[in-house]
């Protein structure tokens, strides 16, 4: 927006926002100081030159225009640039093009809109669009003329009526409307015909839906109306007018024109409309002195008509000099010798004859010279122009000629200097001085001597002394009588020629104070709109102090108060009698009255401050804001204090704080990282935790290409699909993954996270935990399972292969089942030995030994001896049922019999890389002859058992019987033992 602000060119000042208050300070200050009573005198004695700077620089003559309004401009363009004087403005504008260009925009007052003054427009379309197109000729074209078109408004409205009012006849709409402006800005806005949707409340509503298309905040005219228009760049002064019109609608155009200038353009008009067309002014514009030219139709809504008739007045035709030429040579070609003689004669008549003369341009260049001027100006003047007739003349004459010139100029009267003492170097010639306007902007000044020539003093010359003739007495007499009558004469003619001026500034007030009747209606309208506004605005403000829970103290500098609202009288008991009563005198609810010297502190200019105060039961909080109570100038005219009930607020606070405070705990002592992700950055934030589960400690934010570069590649996949669906808005985030850590070890992480509604740019938060130690629990659980299916099947092989033993050497059942039952209770104690993790560990032989024979010690004396060796799990069951037999056997037969008062040693060494096992019985129920039995070749299921396990640890068992004594010697190979 701002952007498109500067686009138009209508901002003085373009500042970055801090420097906005100082420029609209210093600009209002400038504004606001006492004017001095020359500025506009300096102003205007330079108009002049300004025109003729502007003029060169944009090609365009704003002398014509009124001298009050050049001069409001430029004095409103020197405020801006902060300049004082009207000569630095010339200098300004003289050395800077942007400058020319600002005031051109500022002396182009574009101030239109659609339909302005809605009832003269229909009064148009009855008197004179209707009539138009109903007695148009087939085959040709209403043509209307707009000039001073400006961005458009004025040639759509008259356009949509004359479509109105086709359609209505059921004609078509044959017409040719030609807008011309000299802005080339605004003529590119009309030609795009769109505007602010603000400007159709002006067009009705039977035209607005027929002939505009909306466009969101704006709205453009359609094809049909656009067709009807040719904008163009067109100076109404500088360049040759339209011809054949039917309308001239030239409104509001007028009144910024001098009455030199309108007296130019009302011929051009009249010149242009074809008789019986009409012409359309604006309602402080009138044709003046023109009314036997155009007729009104109807005065009120300046609405003229065209009088019927060819031009019986010369007009000034823009370019005619440069086309007049063509014709003089063709005239001299006729009869050159007659023309060249009468300019001769001319020439010698001037020169000699006549009073010296020169005709200057209407800024003071010399185009034309006639006679003896050297006595007037330093140096012969040359007749061939270009030189400035002020820098010329001698002093005396040229303190006159500046001031003749505007004069005659701007007033376009004949103007005389009187008394005019010329000086050189021998003397004083007194003389007058006359300007006389010429019909093509030329002026003509004339020199007549007014005295006798004083020669200058010298006081070494005598004069001649004089006779006392009565006749040069009397030539002299009569000479001044005549001189006297001249002068009369002259006086007459010139006070006549003022009367006349004065009647035509008379005129030309009338047309301004019509056009200020109009803007002091205007104004009048905009005054009446701001009441309305300050009436609307007042019971606003009545509303708020009435319904809001703010409670709201105002006061003026002396700290009485203004206005308060009603929440504040359960703080302060006020009244509205309280109204003007020191704050100071009004008893408070508040435990304290720091606020009184806040409210004092900024009054006097101190800043805003803010506290939280208690109510006196110190049931209630609120937040003191004490504020500056500024004017509209800005100027601090008191205090504001405003308290807001946070009682509920700040428990609110405690309770999330709280909250918080225990929401952090758990997740803390959980282990539980929280990060956010941007997805359309690809930006991270991660805590603590989130950094320590990732392995980037100390990196509060990185990219989420460098985390998912620390997940698992065969995760990865998984968990960027997780993030896409949640970013869609389909699903929440969750997912499962690894991530290697910098030191190499894999850390199972769970992700939960949700897309924020509404967020902008779009955001997700969420949280990770460490599933680290579960998916462990799992491992191990699922390779529990394993082993202990391994170990059932090993043990169900084992049993099975002690049944089908047990069976081929048994024939009594309940033999078979003690035996058995004796034999599966060994292996239950030999595995009870195992990990009960499952762990694939090592057993100590000590461990296996002493389980095996736990029963029976109470049964002899048992010695249990060896170094520490490790038997591998995987040989456990064997080994045990190997063990068990021995034992079992025994029991039965040798030292552990009940009442055998036997010895049992059981002792193990090392034997290279394995171990030797010895099981020594002493004593026994049996004697020798059991033992002879135990060492015999007997073949049971007992040794058929053992030698099964033997085969099956890749061990070796030797049996040996000796008096009373009974050896078995098991040599265990290295395999069973476990390493490590």
């Amino acid at each position: 927006m701002p952007l498109s602000a500067v686009g138009t060119g209508l901002v003085d000042y373009v500042r970055p926002p801090g420097e906005i208050i100082a420029c609209l300070s210093s600009f209002f200050a400038r504004r606001a100081g006492d004017p001095l009573e020359s500025e506009a005198t300096v102003v205007a004695d330079h108009v002049d030159d300004l025109c003729r700077v502007l003029r060169q620089a944009v090609g365009h003559d704003f002398s014509g225009y009124k001298r009050s309004t050049l001069i409001r401009r430029v004095e409103r363009r020197m405020h801006v640039l902060g300049i004082d004087s009207g000569r630095g403005y010339l200098a300004r504008i003289r050395s800077d093009a942007d400058e020319c260009e600002a005031l051109f925009r500022d002396l182009l007052i574009n101030v239109t809109r659609f339909f302005r003054d809605a009832a003269l427009f229909e009064l148009l379309r009855a008197e004179a669009i209707a009539p138009l197109l109903a007695g148009r000729d087939p085959g040709e074209d209403v043509r209307v003329w707009i000039p001073g078109c400006s961005s458009g408004e004025e040639a759509y409205t008259i356009a949509m009526l004359f479509a109105e009012a086709a359609r209505e006849a059921g004609e078509p709409a044959a017409v040719q409307i030609f807008a011309t402006d000299i802005d080339e800005q605004m003529l590119a806005i009309a030609r795009e015909g769109t505007y602010p949707v603000a400007a159709l409340a002006d067009i009705p509503a039977a035209l607005r839906e027929r002939y505009t298309v909306p466009h969101g905040e704006r709205f453009t005219m359609t094809t049909a109306i656009r067709d009807l228009i040719r904008f163009s760049n067109h100076s109404l002064v500088k360049d040759p007018p339209f011809s054949r019109v039917d309308l001239v609608s030239c409104r509001n155009l007028l009144i910024y024109f001098d009455d030199r200038l309108q007296q130019t353009v009302l011929p051009l008009l009249h010149y242009a409309i074809r008789p019986g067309g009409f012409l359309f002014l604006g309602p402080s514009e009138s044709v003046g002195r023109f009314e036997h030219l155009f007729p009104a139709i109807d005065r009120h809504a300046r609405l003229f008509t065209r009088s019927p008739g060819a031009p019986a007045y010369p007009i000034d035709l823009p370019g005619g000099l440069r086309q007049a030429a063509p014709r003089r040579d063709r005239a001299g070609r006729d009869g050159a010798g007659t023309l060249a003689e009468d300019q001769a004669a001319m020439r010698r008549l001037v020169d000699r004859y006549a009073p010296p003369s020169m005709v200057l341009d209407q800024d003071g260049a010399i185009l034309a010279a006639h006679g003896r001027l050297s006595r007037y100006f330093d140096f012969p003047v040359s007749r061939t122009g270009g030189s400035s007739a002020i820098t010329l003349a001698r002093p005396g004459l040229r303190d006159v000629i500046g001031p003749l010139l505007r004069q005659a100029r701007d007033g376009r009267r004949q103007v005389v200097a009187r008394d005019v003492e010329v000086a050189n170097e021998f003397g004083i010639q007194p003389v007058e001085v006359v300007c006389d306007p010429l019909g093509d902007g030329t002026l003509l000044f004339v020199f007549r001597d007014a005295g006798p020539f004083r020669p200058a003093d010298d006081p070494d010359a005598v004069d001649l002394a004089e006779g006392d003739d009565h006749l040069e007495a009397l030539e002299d007499e009569l000479r001044l009588t005549r001189h006297r009558l001249r002068s009369a004469v002259e006086e007459l003619e010139t006070a006549n020629e003022e009367l006349k001026s004065s009647n035509e500034e008379m005129m030309s007030m009338n047309e301004e104070l019509q056009s200020t009747n109009e803007e002091l209606s205007t104004v009048n309208d905009e005054l009446k709109t701001k009441v309305d506004q300050l009436t609307v605005a007042n019971a606003d403000l009545r509303n708020f102090f009435e319904s809001t829970d703010l409670a709201v103290v105002v006061v003026d500098a002396d700290l009485r108060i203004r206005n308060y609202t009603a929440a504040a009288t359960t703080i302060f008991p006020l009244q509205p009698v309280d109204r003007g009563r020191p704050l100071t005198d009004v008893a408070s609810g508040l435990d304290d009255a720091d606020y009184v010297a806040d409210a004092r502190a900024v009054a006097a200019g101190a800043p805003a401050t803010q506290r939280r105060v208690t109510s006196r039961d110190g049931a209630r909080t609120f937040a003191l804001r004490t504020l500056p109570y500024r004017l509209q100038n800005g100027r601090i005219d008191g205090a504001t204090l405003v308290l807001t009930d946070i009682t509920d607020a700040l428990a609110l606070e405690r309770q999330l704080a709280d909250e918080r405070e225990r929401l952090g705990l758990a997740i803390r002592a959980g282990g539980i990282g929280v990060w956010e992700y941007c997805p359309d950055t690809g930006e991270t934030v991660l805590d603590g935790a989130e950094q320590a589960l990732f392995g980037v400690e100390g990196v509060p934010g990185m990219a989420i290409d460098g985390l998912m570069a620390r997940i698992d590649p065969e995760d990865r996949p998984r968990v960027e699909d997780a993030l896409r669906i949640a970013e869609r808005g389909e699903a929440d985030f969750e997912a499962s993954f690894r991530v290697l850590t910098p030191t190499g070890d894999t850390r199972w992480i769970k992700g939960f996270g949700r897309t924020i509604a509404g967020a902008s740019p779009r955001r997700m938060v969420g949280v990770s935990i460490d599933v680290t130690p579960e998916y462990a629990v799992a491992e191990t659980r699922e390779l529990m399972l394993r082993e202990m299916n391994h170990r059932v099947k090993n043990l169900f092989a084992i049993i099975g292969g002690m049944v089908s033993t047990a069976a081929r050497s048994h024939d009594d059942v309940r033999t078979f089942a003690d035996d058995m039952r004796e034999r599966i209770a060994a292996l239950g104690r030999a595995h009870a030995l195992a990990s009960p993790t499952g762990e694939q560990q090592a057993i100590a032989l000590a461990d296996l030994v002493a389980a095996t024979i736990a029963p029976y010690r109470d049964h002899a004396g048992i010695v249990v001896a060896g170094p520490d060796v490790r038997i591998d799990r995987s040989c456990l069951s064997s080994l045990a049922l190997m063990l068990h037999e021995w034992a079992t056997n025994s029991v039965k037969y040798g030292a552990l019999a009940e009442g055998s008062e036997g010895r049992l040693d059981v002792t193990w060494r090392r034997d290279g890389d394995g171990v030797v096992l010895d099981w020594v019985e002493r004593g026994g129920v049996g004697g020798a002859a059991s033992d002879d039995d135990r060492a015999g070749d007997v073949r049971g299921f007992g040794t058929l058992l053992v030698d099964t396990s033997a085969r099956q640890l890749g061990a070796t068992v030797t049996r040996a019987a000796d008096e009373g004594r009974f050896t078995l010697a098991l040599r265990l190979p290295g395999s069973v033992l476990a390493h490590g």
